[in-house]
């Protein structure tokens, strides 16, 4: 097994030598069309080694050939690349005399197959060819993992070809609650490409940088307009579309909570719904849209969000405009939402919530110029459900995307990392449907909390594994989930199956938050989200003891005075307030290499108040706090 994330459609291990990577090389780099992040990133995959470009031979396509040189002996400043030195030619490399060309009958697999590869190791070096740049892109990234997986050392001789079944399999940063610092944030874009992720859904919230509604700019933690623009830059780089979510509908909390504004609430006590019949809405909306999109022109797209609209229809004025029909309300707003998008050259999307159980012949006024995202985050029924909204949505001639979810609200307020058996089988729900509908995007949601007046769900640091099971389902549909486990802990935690499994016996796709805290002395990369997850589970440990300490109270109740009782009390109390203390600055301290000082308080008092507030009141009132010695 090759532990490669995502899993590659078609290998081939051949009986040649390995390849003595980590040796010298000279790579040549042949483009179509001129791209500079291509040869960016050859120099950053193999920093300074000489990288020659050409146009290639064929006339089409891009190809990357990494040949060892081999100095020869008795022959002073002459060098070959291995291929000729094993020939006994003698010459000096000059970048014509490689063999290892891309050829139109080479790439014939590849037509129709964007961003697909192909990948060829023998003794002499590597040769990746593809017919468009992001797919050598992704070549590149099969390779480097190919090297950290043999850590400089033989990688085997191996043939890979690889494209994805997914057009856009898309990774999401929610800015409402708790999230990562903004140089993080640019570092994970990379990290996401390395997995043959091209696209990011961001909802900014109030962390926009808005310029006509300044009172909508948090005044700590929004992006400044140079982070916005290097958030972009890099996404540009590593071949990552961003689509922005601006939300239009509900969950705009962060506009209607202002005085100033809160007058177009559909009724007042929908703190996050605004009314659609208000004459002031659609300028308000708009102009919002407006300003996320001149801030991303690259994007093809714009979510409009229109999720959860709860009180839709409820005011005096929707109920008399739209006689009470609340799919009719809603269509009618967003359509002109869609108008107002479309016309300025971007594909809207909307969530699809709200149009569950919509009349046919309401649905039928929907504008066609959108996509719906359809979002089922669980149930044992993805496939029934999407396919029957699939079909309701296509006929209408409107786009259809997919959103299973890496972290949402299972039923689960404090989640220190992913409720993680939802998020698997969600996940592989979702990839067995996407495969029948043919749905070209699906989006990992991964919501850091239930909406901006809440509290935060965990921390984005906890989900990579979830996250890169998407990443594996969304470019291989078929990829194997009972690998992935042990090819996660080897490629992400440098942890072989051998290890793993001599330390621990059996363990299956749904078991990494319960084993990687048992195993964190073996890690050898990522060994901060290893010990994060190891302070959650032992924040977990104390406070799941603690949530029982209402029965020794209780006993108590029932038999005041009695010493044993006391005791038992005691002891319960003392263990779990102990083991609460310890692991309040250990998370503090491990919270503050991704979040701000402000941000990371906010996410450990929001852990910890339910039990602060405790000590405050009823242990105090018991007579424990001041007990513990």
């Amino acid at each position: 097994m090759l532990s490669l994330i995502p899993e590659p459609k078609q290998v081939r291990i051949t009986d040649k030598r390995p390849w003595r990577a980590g040796g010298e090389v000279r790579l040549q780099l042949a483009m179509e069309v001129g791209d500079p992040r291509l040869v960016l990133h050859c120099r950053r995959a193999f920093p300074g080694r000489e990288v020659t470009t050409t146009a290639p031979r064929a006339g089409e396509g891009y190809s990357l050939l990494i040949e060892e040189i081999v100095r020869i002996e008795g022959t002073e400043g002459t060098e070959s690349t291995s291929a000729q030195a094993s020939s006994g030619e003698a010459v000096l490399y000059n970048g014509k005399g490689s063999t290892s060309k891309p050829t139109k009958a080479d790439l014939s697999v590849l037509k129709g197959r964007a961003e697909g590869y192909i990948l060829e190791i023998s003794a002499s070096g590597a040769v990746i060819r593809a017919l468009d740049a992001p797919g050598l892109y992704y070549g590149l990234q099969t390779l480097l993992q190919l090297q950290s997986l043999h850590g400089g050392g033989e990688i085997p001789a191996v043939s890979i070809t690889d494209w994805p079944d997914t057009e856009l399999r898309v990774m999401n940063f929610d800015l409402r609650q708790t999230f990562s610092k903004p140089e993080r944030l640019i570092d994970y874009l990379a990290e996401f490409s390395r997995y043959k992720t091209n696209a990011v859904l961001i909802e900014y919230e109030d962390k926009f940088p808005f310029s006509t509604h300044r009172e909508f700019v948090h005044p700590q933690h929004a992006l400044s307009r140079e982070e916005l623009e290097a958030l972009q830059a890099a996404a540009h780089e590593h071949y990552i579309e961003i689509i922005p979510l601006q939300q239009s509908f509900g969950h705009l909390e962060y506009v209607l909570r202002h005085d100033a504004w809160k007058h177009l609430r559909e009724t007042e006590e929908s703190t996050g719904e605004i009314c659609p019949s208000h004459p002031q809405t659609y300028e308000l909306i708009t102009g919002m849209l407006a300003e996320m999109m001149d801030a991303h022109p690259g994007s093809r797209y714009i979510h409009l969000g229109c999720d959860e609209v709860y009180s839709l229809c409820e005011c005096e004025a929707c109920r008399k405009e739209f006689g009470g029909v609340r799919e009719r309300a809603f269509i009618s707003f967003l359509n002109r939402l869609i108008e107002f998008t479309a016309s300025r050259g971007r594909q809207p999307i909307f969530w699809h919530d709200m149009l569950d159980k919509c009349p046919p012949e309401e649905l039928a006024k929907l504008d066609p110029r959108s996509a719906a995202m359809i979002w089922i985050y669980n149930g044992r029924n993805i496939q029934a459900e999407v396919t029957s909204l699939t079909h309701k949505f296509r006929a209408l001639g409107i786009e259809v995307m997919g959103a299973p979810a890496v972290r949402s609200f299972d039923w689960a307020e404090h989640q220190n990392y992913p409720v993680i058996d939802n998020r698997t089988d969600n996940l592989l729900q979702w990839a067995k449907t996407a495969e029948q509908l043919d749905i070209r995007c699906m989006v990992a949601t991964n919501w850091t909390g239930p909406f901006s007046l809440g509290v935060p769900y965990g921390v984005f640091e906890t989900t990579w594994y979830p996250m890169l099971l998407h990443a594996d389902l969304a470019w291989n549909r078929r990829a194997d989930a009972d690998t992935f486990i042990d090819r996660f802990l080897e490629l992400f935690h440098g942890i072989t199956p051998e290890t793993g499994h001599a330390r621990l016996g059996n363990y299956q796709l749904e078991d990494y938050y319960d084993i990687i805290w048992k195993i964190r002395e073996h890690v050898q990369r990522n060994k901060d989200y290893a010990e994060l997850i190891a302070i959650m589970h032992d924040f977990e440990v104390a406070t799941d003891r603690s949530r029982a300490i209402h029965k020794y109270a209780y006993r108590w109740e029932l038999y005041p005075g009695d010493s044993a009782e006391w005791r038992s009390l005691l002891n319960n109390y003392t263990r779990n307030h102990n083991g609460r203390e310890a692991v309040r600055p250990r998370m503090l301290e491990a919270l503050l290499q991704y979040q701000p000082r402000d941000m990371a308080e906010h996410f450990v008092k929001s852990r910890f108040y339910l039990h602060d507030y405790l000590e405050r009141t009823l242990y105090q009132e018991l007579g424990l706090v001041h007990s513990e010695g």
